[in-house]
């Protein structure tokens, strides 16, 4: 006669090695979406000549979160561009480039004449267009070339400029200055796990 209180059920533990497997993968496989975006900064960008582009090299530091083994999912560039004269059409426009000379805080001026190598290399995020005096422009790019910058601690943005045409509203003495106001670089990237220890180590923006 069978014992009635034996449990007919094999032992449902499984092996040490597999448990370890699995907890292995559920890990990896792990990963959370994360919201970064540069701080707002300032620009302002002399312009010292009429018709002859004048460029400017400005550096931004990324966040860390953007940085490492990520996956781009969106990335996206907005700025607002200030012509503040009076009487000057002003042409703006900016090149992302993964090399640079300048640093956060101080921007690199350069002409055609002395262009540095990497400029070639650089990749139109706006192409060139006319800001009439007085006018405030919002712009926003999604131009795949920013994903490039993610991942990278630091990138670069050149811009081109020049006194296109002189108006009829009032003097303005050289030099001037375009301004950029709250550029931002801002992303969505998935991050996984960066290790085994359960944690996802993160921070907000």
């Amino acid at each position: 006669m069978k014992n009635p209180m034996k449990n007919p059920m094999k032992n449902p533990m499984q092996p040490p090695s597999f448990l370890l497997l699995a907890s292995l993968l559920a890990l990896t496989a792990c990963s959370a979406e994360v919201d970064v975006s540069t701080e707002p900064i300032d620009q302002n960008v002399p312009l010292t000549s009429i018709l002859e582009p004048v460029y400017m090299e400005i550096a931004l530091d990324l966040p860390e979160e953007s940085q490492g083994d990520v996956i781009v999912q969106t990335v996206a560039a907005d700025l607002t561009v200030v012509n503040p004269t009076r009487a000057l059409t002003l042409e703006l426009g900016i090149r992302l480039s993964l090399e640079g000379r300048a640093t956060p805080g101080a921007a690199v001026p350069y002409t055609d004449r002395n262009l540095p190598p990497y400029f070639s290399r650089a990749s139109v995020v706006l192409p060139t267009q006319s800001f009439a005096p007085g006018q405030r422009v919002p712009v926003h790019t999604e131009n795949p070339v920013l994903k490039e910058a993610l991942g990278k601690p630091r990138i670069w943005i050149i811009v081109n400029n020049t006194v296109r045409r002189v108006g009829l509203g009032g003097a303005d003495d050289l030099p001037v200055n375009i301004r950029l106001e709250d550029i931002v670089f801002s992303a969505t990237v998935t991050k996984p796990f960066p290790g085994v220890g359960g944690a996802l180590e993160v921070g907000g923006l």
